[in-house]
C-alpha cells in the first residue's frame, strides 16, 4: 500500500518550486522584506484555496473512483495543466481581454504591470462570474439530491423531500430557475440582464454536459463516467472551473499581484488533485458513508455564498473555507458510528 506521503509528493515538489520562484520574484521587487511578504501571501492563498476546495475533492473522488486507471492518469496530468494554468492563469487573462476589449497579449501586460486596473476589471466582472459558477454548481447539487432512487439520507427532514422531487418532470431545471429568479429580483435593475445572461450560460453548459453523458454514457454522471472516461473528465474539469471562480475573485481581497495569485491558487489546486487521488485509492468515501452527501451540502453552501457575493454581500474566503470544512467535518463525525460497526 502506498504511503500517505507518496500521494502528496508531487504537490510538495511543485509547492517548493513555486515558492522558490515567488521568493526570487519578491526579492527582485524589494529585497528580503518583499520576498518574505510575497511568500506569506502565497502560502495564505494556497491554504485558503485548499480548504475552500475540500468539498470539490470529495465530489471529484466520487466520480473518479468509477473511471478507468487510464482516465485517472489523464486527470492527474492533463487535468492538472488545465486546473493550474488554464483556470488560475489563462482564465483571468481571458476575463481581462473580454471585459477590457483588448488582445490577450495586452491583457497579460495589464495583469502583470497594471495591478490596480487588473483588479478593477476583475471586480467589474464579479457579478457575471458568480452567476455562471453558482448556477452550474446549483445544477450539480440539485441533480444529486433529486435522485428519487436515493433511500439513505443524512438530513432526514430535508433530503427525502428533495428525493421525491426526482419523480417530477424537469424538477432540476425548475428549482434552478426559481432560485435564479429570486436572486435576480434582488440584483440592481441596471445589472439584472447581465446577471441573468451569465446564469443562463451556466445552465447551458451543464445541460450540454448532461446531453453528452446521456448520449455516450448513461443517465447519471457516475454511470456515464464509468462507461465513457472522456465525459467524466470533461465534467470534472468544468466542475473544477466553477469551484475555482470564486477563489480567483476572492484572492483580490488579499493581493492584486497576478503572479502571487497564480502561484498560491496553483499550489492549492495541486493539493486538491492529490487529495482527490488519496480519497479514491484509500476508499475514504466508502469508509465514511455521509462524507459525499456532506460535501454536496457544502457545495450548496458555496452556491448560496456565490449568489450572495453577486448581491455584494461578501463573507470572505476564510469564512467560506470554515463553513465548507465544518459541514464536511460534521459528515465525517456522523459517519463514525457506522464505520466502527462495520
Amino acid at each position: 500500500m502506498r504511503s500517505t506521503f507518496s500521494f502528496f509528493r508531487g504537490s510538495l515538489l511543485f509547492s517548493a518550486a513555486a515558492l522558490a520562484m515567488v521568493g526570487w520574484y519578491g526579492y527582485g521587487q524589494g529585497g528580503a522584506e518583499a520576498a518574505s511578504a510575497a511568500l506569506l501571501t502565497t502560502l495564505v492563498l494556497a491554504v485558503l484555496e485548499t480548504s475552500v476546495s475540500f468539498d470539490n475533492a470529495v465530489v471529484n473522488a466520487g466520480i473518479l473512483k468509477v473511471m478507468s486507471p487510464r482516465w485517472r492518469q489523464v486527470f492527474m496530468t492533463l487535468g492538472i495543466a488545465v486546473a493550474v494554468f488554464g483556470m488560475r492563469i489563462l482564465f483571468p487573462l481571458l476575463i481581462v481581454s473580454t471585459a477590457g476589449g483588448v488582445p490577450l497579449s495586452e491583457a497579460f501586460v495589464v495583469a502583470t504591470e497594471q495591478p490596480q486596473r487588473y483588479q478593477q476589471i476583475m471586480h467589474d466582472s464579479h457579478l457575471m462570474i458568480m452567476g455562471f459558477g453558482a448556477t452550474f454548481l446549483l445544477m450539480v447539487v440539485v441533480e444529486y439530491f433529486v435522485q428519487h432512487e436515493k433511500d439513505e439520507h443524512w438530513l432526514p427532514g430535508v433530503e427525502p423531500l428533495l428525493s421525491r422531487l426526482g419523480s417530477v418532470e424537469n424538477a432540476q431545471s425548475l428549482v434552478t430557475i426559481l432560485v435564479v429568479a429570486a436572486v435576480a429580483a434582488c440584483v440592481p435593475a441596471g445589472q439584472r440582464m447581465a446577471f441573468i445572461s451569465s446564469c443562463f450560460w451556466g445552465y447551458v453548459v451543464f445541460m450540454a454536459l448532461h446531453m453528452f453523458k446521456q448520449l455516450f454514457g448513461g443517465m447519471g454522471i457516475k454511470t456515464a463516467a464509468a462507461r465513457n472516461g472522456l465525459i467524466g473528465f470533461i465534467y470534472l474539469e468544468v466542475l473544477d472551473a466553477s469551484f475555482s471562480m470564486d477563489g480567483v475573485i476572492a484572492a483580490f481581497a488579499i493581493t492584486s499581484d497576478f503572479w502571487l495569485i497564480a502561484a498560491g491558487l496553483g499550489i492549492g489546486a495541486m493539493f486538491v488533485r492529490s487529495l482527490t487521488i488519496y480519497l479514491v485509492e484509500r476508499d475514504v468515501i466508502g469508509q465514511f458513508k455521509y462524507l459525499e452527501v456532506s460535501a454536496f451540502w457544502a457545495i450548496a453552501a458555496l452556491v448560496a455564498i456565490m449568489f450572495a457575493a453577486a448581491l455584494h454581500v461578501e463573507l470572505g474566503e476564510v469564512t467560506t473555507g470554515l463553513i465548507s470544512v465544518a459541514i464536511i467535518g460534521l459528515g465525517i463525525a456522523t459517519s463514525l458510528p457506522s464505520r466502527k460497526k462495520h
